[in-house]
């Protein structure tokens, strides 16, 4: 039976699979160099249940504890009862996965080969930490350049355009050790190789970036089933981690183009919400669904959306691959509460409320890569840690003075900001506060500052920090560009670190600056919310509190906390040295593998039932609200911060019934 097109959007929105599809053979439309298709498994018809309303994302810590999820025998038939109760719809049952899911992980970007910004670090994290957590892992991304040591493994001819296109795949493997390692795909055709990622020179996208990833995302998805890779494929049974706009139609053609046509039956896609604010919107008319994508007509109840600008004519990328994915993440888990409000979901929030009901969507904090880490860091003059911060940040805020043509002021609150110059990043508000900043007042706590800036984007903005430099010479630096050596220097040399963000997703910079002991001063939205805890109440905060946060994305209120962070600096060092000592002693790097010990502990914290009247101490910052049949609320939780890569783990089992 073929789908019915008023089902579509339904049935994107279910627990299950596609539904009954027609046999058929494999894609049509390709051909590769690499070895056969296997042929599809059978699936199995069982049950399969879900939860009722959610209003609070979950947040589940640790890694390890997610192998007790389908173990605990009690647990899970306590739970199992209640679900049953809700009499919700016979769905396919799936064998849970466990390391041996294989998880191909499909970016843009990915550090160190390309970048722009956060998105290429965590696509690279993605591919090291799964490898290291026993996943077979495989990263694909655009090769913008001729990568050193990536070898040719391989072509497959795509149809896209009208017509038929030929990708050529070169392959790194990175050896991580103990059997370990990341096979890197990089993806090579003509329109990758230009000057700029997305846009040219003068910041203008180009035109053809739609064909350009839309090749990217079919690529991808035959790399796991053609390509030989250290003696074997990696099949069908995979999990796809498809990450912003770029890979939005990823989920799309899993949907349509494969599993109808009886490929990857078995296997899931989550996506990955880096930025909505960057939604990838085309005008439908002017691409052709069948003859541009290579897409069946009725796919356009995904793909059609809603613009200002474009009318109904719009296809927006991520909410196609929202409505399409079985799972969806954002990268902090008070984001993924924003994005479910109008204001915050530009768009996009009610079908991202209705993702969370079904309790398919849930919030992760980005974790630092090893290298941000002041005991090794070779970018910085001295190393320094928790005992000698004190002598080694001074040493390094020193250095930085002199190299950048600041005075030489160990006493100067130091003020850095390193990011996109743009109105999201809050720019305009640290250039009109700067005036202000450098005021001499009566108080002493204004006046003996110093302010660094660096970063590239608008031309308006960074015109504000050229004119900002040259009328405060030796107090002010702007540095129109990107050092990423510089930005290590900054992390280590400044005492205070500014991200006004208007939003922010995550972020990692205020993660890199409690690492190094520099105290951030942000906005109270998104990932700063979640990783930056504030000095609201003096006593109280004192021994827990890493920064400063304001709410409201106003100069005044940005000022109001610039003011109580500058007066600590100057009149209350104690205070200021404990707030430092506090970040420093964070831990927000990617999570190491446990030990058996811990492992074993943290099953037994993994799945408590917690009525809402518990008291919800100590670091578990959010909670998932089910629905009993009496209709009482009730939490469940992980109260250990050891881990935060839960989620990606959790979506490799996540789609299994309970056993």
């Amino acid at each position: 039976m073929l789908w019915c097109c008023e089902d579509v959007k339904k049935e994107a929105l279910s627990l299950g699979p596609c539904g009954p599809c027609p046999p058929s053979p494999h894609t049509e439309g390709y051909e590769s160099s690499g070895t056969q298709t296997p042929k599809t498994k059978a699936v199995s018809e069982s049950s399969s249940e879900s939860g009722g309303g959610s209003e609070q994302m979950e947040r589940v810590f640790s890694l390890s504890a997610l192998d007790a999820l389908l173990q605990d025998p009690l647990e899970k038939a306590d739970l199992r009862s209640h679900l049953q109760s809700e009499q919700l719809d016979k769905r396919p049952k799936y064998t849970s996965q466990h390391l041996d899911t294989p998880v191909v992980v499909v970016s843009s970007e990915v550090n160190p080969w390309s970048k722009t910004g956060g998105l290429a670090m965590v696509a690279g994290s993605y591919g090291y930490e799964f490898a290291m957590r026993g996943h077979r892992t495989m990263v694909v991304s655009p090769r913008y350049g001729d990568y050193k040591d990536a070898v040719y493994v391989g072509y497959a001819k795509i149809w896209l355009d009208g017509r038929e296109h030929e990708v050529r795949y070169f392959h790194l493997y990175q050896d991580l050790g103990e059997g370990k390692g990341t096979d890197y795909i990089f993806v090579e055709h003509e329109s990758y190789h230009r000057g700029g990622l997305y846009c040219d020179r003068d910041g203008k996208e180009y035109v053809d970036n739609l064909f350009r990833y839309a090749l990217l995302t079919v690529a991808a998805m035959e790399a796991p089933l053609v390509l030989n890779l250290r003696g074997s494929t990696y099949g069908q049974d995979v999990l796809f981690i498809a990450n912003d706009w770029q890979t939005g139609l990823l989920p799309v053609y899993h949907l349509y183009k494969y599993r109808r046509n009886r490929t990857y039956l078995n296997s899931r896609c989550v996506f990955v919400i880096h930025n909505i604010g960057y939604q990838g919107k085309y005008r439908l008319s002017k691409f052709p669904l069948d003859s541009y994508l290579g897409l069946p007509p009725e796919a356009i109840d995904l793909l059609q959306g809603e613009d200002l600008n474009l009318g109904v004519d719009c296809m927006n990328l991520m909410s196609a691959a929202i409505l399409a994915s079985d799972r969806v993440l954002t990268v902090s888990p008070n984001y993924a509460v924003e994005v479910q409000s109008p204001e915050g979901g530009q768009g996009l929030h009610e079908i991202l409320t209705e993702k969370g009901r079904q309790l398919r969507m849930a919030g992760i904090l980005n974790g630092i890569a090893d290298e941000w880490d002041p005991r090794t860091d070779p970018h910085i003059p001295r190393n320094y840690g928790l005992s000698d911060f004190l002598e080694g940040k001074a040493h390094c805020k020193s250095d930085l003075q002199r190299s950048l043509g600041l005075h030489e002021d160990p006493g100067a609150a130091l003020l850095g900001f390193c990011g996109r110059l743009c109105f999201q990043k809050g720019v305009h508000l640290i250039t009109q506060v700067i005036p202000w900043l450098l005021t001499y007042e009566n108080s002493g706590v204004l006046g003996r500052v110093q302010v660094i800036l660096m970063g590239k984007g608008d031309d308006l903005y960074a015109s504000q920090l050229s004119n900002a430099e040259n009328t405060n010479r030796g107090r002010v630096c702007g540095y129109v560009g990107f050092d990423p050596k510089v930005e290590h220097r900054m992390m280590a040399g400044c005492d205070f670190l500014l991200m006004p963000s208007q939003y922010e997703p995550c972020g990692l910079p205020q993660m890199y600056a409690q690492a190094y002991g520099t105290v951030p001063v942000v906005h109270e939205t998104g990932g700063l919310k979640d990783s930056v805890l504030g000095l609201w109440d003096e006593e109280r905060d004192r021994s827990t509190a890493t920064g400063f946060l304001f709410s409201g994305f106003e100069e005044n209120n940005f000022k109001e906390k610039l003011y109580q962070a500058l007066e600590v600096y100057h009149k209350k060092q104690d205070l200021f040295r404990q707030i430092q000592q506090n970040g420093l002693q964070k831990n927000y790097y990617w999570p190491q593998v446990p030990t058996p010990q811990r492992a074993k502990e943290e099953r037994g914290e993994l799945f408590r039932i917690r009525r809402p009247s518990t008291s919800m101490s100590g670091t578990w910052t959010g909670h998932w609200r089910g629905r009993w049949p009496s209709d009482e609320s009730v939490t469940f939780g992980v109260s250990s911060d050891a881990f935060r890569f839960a989620h990606l783990r959790a979506a490799v089992r996540a789609w299994a019934a309970w056993a």
